[in-house]
């Protein structure tokens, strides 16, 4: 994949390679372009936006004016610093990016070098390559201009809004876009800071520099990856997703972000964009599950602390689904009319309107990852107890309304199978919570309240003529998100209705390998148009699969996925059946998170089998 890959200025989503601090975030494109940067945090506008409007969002692209070779990228290994290597006809050039980040004394925390947010060190390793440094700064989505950037010898910055931009280089900038000639053994290297209106570092910038940088940012990643605990086939994909879900968290907090973009599209063209740099409860209990399966447990407490800070559940009042990484509400959602949007797919949104809808699952979710935490050493506070007891009581309180569910669907609530099944998980993991921690909860109430939650699932979410638990009670629709049944364990894996379910769903949700999440002809979702197959439900067949003990089947599923990943090993939140093309936010924990636990359970399973069968030989 090189520059020619670009369709009327686009790349492929799967041409991107992901960089971060655990503050932010960029895109690295494969043909030596930062095509997306919000600064100073995840959720603040793009300094560099051409992946939302490839002619005014901005970017910074180092590469060979004409290239005529072939272009790789690269993680070092077990780290987030990306390589882009170039070789052409008269040598080789690698372009060497991260953002700067080391570790505080204890638990290895991350946090940025103040000097410098983004550094790319370019090193020349045989003959001679020119190269052309394109620079186009339009910080605020696209609304302040590159000409508004002065050029003054090694160095180009301009103010915008309240923030101050400044890029420095090894060698005098030359313009926006300067040519340099590079041979063997010679190197150069920039680095991008934003600071207060005008305030502007002082120190020069040089190749030494960004090599101590890149020494001090390797350390950092290899301290972190040794905490990871996978024992398994799948080294490669569990390792580059536990990175990348790494790369989501917010350090200053413990919040965790679903995706670090917003708005690129689930079919492209459509108007299915939506902004996911928030902490969705949600993605955020999943994503500390795969830190829990993965022996990471430094993000869950820091998650937990951010949410106690917070203070997201107050008795009487509305759960919130997202909140801002400094836990603030009210995402209100707006578009930026002024960018194109990825390959013409509008509209550009930001914030995002599911913050205030009714979602009963939420409560599940994070009390299953409450009980984790607790199980994994975790100390249940009696201010987090509260916390999580009144999200009990509002699960108790609420599970009989209608909502819009894991979804979040756009049409009216509907009484989804899916969130019934979370309210049982909420008020089943309080109990199991309370008892092990001898805590305060009204029992009588509780336990009448999970029977009778588990009742009506069973009598009016199953479909015998279907076969199947189906989408809503008393529907005929089917939902990928009742895989989860085994997982939560409402069901036993023995239970022929959970089987049937599992073969119902494989079948009639299918696209090819993957899954949708539902039809489009069964589920008014309040949306026009199209989108791709759900890459997280389908890693969730895999999971489910292995849960129930077929394990070869498991393997087969979770293997045809992984074909589905960029050449770098990241998933979107989507995939487009039919030809392979990965759409919507990108990465997505959610997929990277669904690929953990698949990846988990299928080696646990065939730990189980491994015994079983020496049984049967003894």
């Amino acid at each position: 994949m090189t520059a020619e890959a670009r369709v009327d200025g686009y790349l492929p989503i799967a041409g991107y390679g992901l960089i971060g601090d655990c503050r932010s975030a960029a895109l690295v494109g494969v043909d030596g372009s930062i095509d997306w940067l919000c600064l100073p945090r995840f959720d603040d506008a793009s300094i560099l936006g051409r992946l939302l409007d490839a002619r005014r969002g901005g970017h910074w692209q180092i590469a060979p004016p004409h290239p005529t070779g072939a272009a790789t990228q690269r993680y070092r290994d077990r780290t987030n610093i990306l390589q882009t290597v170039f070789t052409c006809p008269t040598g080789r050039v690698v372009v060497t990016d991260f953002m700067p980040i080391e570790a505080r004394t204890q638990g290895h925390h991350a946090r940025p070098h103040t000097g410098a947010r983004l550094v790319r060190l370019v090193e020349c390793t045989a003959g001679t390559v020119e190269l052309r440094c394109d620079l186009q700064p339009a910080p605020d989505y696209g609304r302040v201009r590159p000409s508004s950037f002065r050029i003054e010898g090694q160095r180009m910055h301009g103010d915008a809004g309240a923030l101050h931009v400044c890029v420095r280089g090894s060698v005098p900038m030359g313009g926006h876009t300067a040519e340099h000639r590079l041979q063997v053994g010679e190197a150069l290297s920039f680095a991008l800071s934003v600071s207060n209106a005008g305030e502007c570092p002082r120190e020069e910038w040089t190749v030494g520099e960004a090599r101590s940088r890149l020494r001090i940012t390797q350390d950092f990643w290899w301290h972190w990856a040794e905490g990871v605990r996978y024992s398994g086939p799948y080294q490669q994909p569990v390792w580059r997703s536990a990175l990348a879900l790494k790369l989501m968290t917010y350090a200053p907090t413990g919040a965790i972000v679903a995706a670090p973009t917003t708005s690129l599209p689930e079919a492209v063209g459509g108007v299915r964009n939506w902004d996911y740099r928030f902490t969705w409860l949600r993605d955020a209990s999943f994503t500390l599950y795969a830190f829990f399966q993965l022996g990471l447990t430094d993000e869950a407490h820091q998650f937990f602390h951010w949410m106690v800070r917070s203070g997201i559940a107050v008795r009487g009042a509305p759960l919130d689904n997202l909140y801002s990484l400094d836990g603030k509400r009210n995402m209100e959602e707006r578009e930026l009319r002024h960018l194109a949007g990825y390959r013409d797919s509008k509209p550009v949104r930001l914030g995002n309107g599911a913050a205030q809808q009714l979602q009963l699952d939420v409560y599940g979710e994070v009390l299953d990852s409450a009980y984790l935490f607790a199980r994994f050493g975790g100390e249940i506070s009696r201010r987090l107890w509260k916390e999580l007891n009144d999200i009990v009581e509002l699960a108790i309180a609420k599970w009989e309304l209608p909502d819009a569910s894991i979804w979040e669907v756009r049409g009216d609530d509907q009484h989804f199978t899916y969130s019934k099944m979370m309210c049982w998980v909420a008020v089943d993991r309080g109990l199991r919570i309370a008892e092990r921690f001898g805590l305060p909860y009204d029992a009588p109430r509780w336990r009448s309240a999970r029977r009778a939650i588990h009742r009506r699932v069973l009598s009016e979410g199953w479909n015998a003529s279907l076969g199947s638990f189906t989408q809503t009670l008393g529907g005929s629709g089917l939902d990928a998100a009742l895989l989860r049944m085994s997982q939560v364990r409402f069901l036993s894996t023995r239970d022929p209705r959970l089987r049937s379910t599992m073969r119902a769903l494989a079948t009639r949700l299918r696209d090819g390998e993957l899954l949708r999440r539902y039809r489009l002809d069964e589920t008014d979702d309040g949306l026009p148009g199209e989108e791709g197959a759900f890459l997280m439900c389908s890693f969730w067949l895999a999971d489910a699969l292995a849960h129930i003990g077929e394990l070869e089947q498991a393997q087969r599923h979770f293997e045809q996925l992984l074909t589905f990943a960029s050449p770098l090993g990241l998933l979107a939140e989507e995939c487009d059946g039919r030809t392979g093309e990965l759409l919507g936010n990108f990465p997505q924990a959610f997929t990277h998170l669904s690929l953990v636990g698949a990846a988990v359970n299928i080696e646990r399973a065939r730990h189980r089998t491994l015994a079983v069968k020496g049984l049967k030989r003894r």
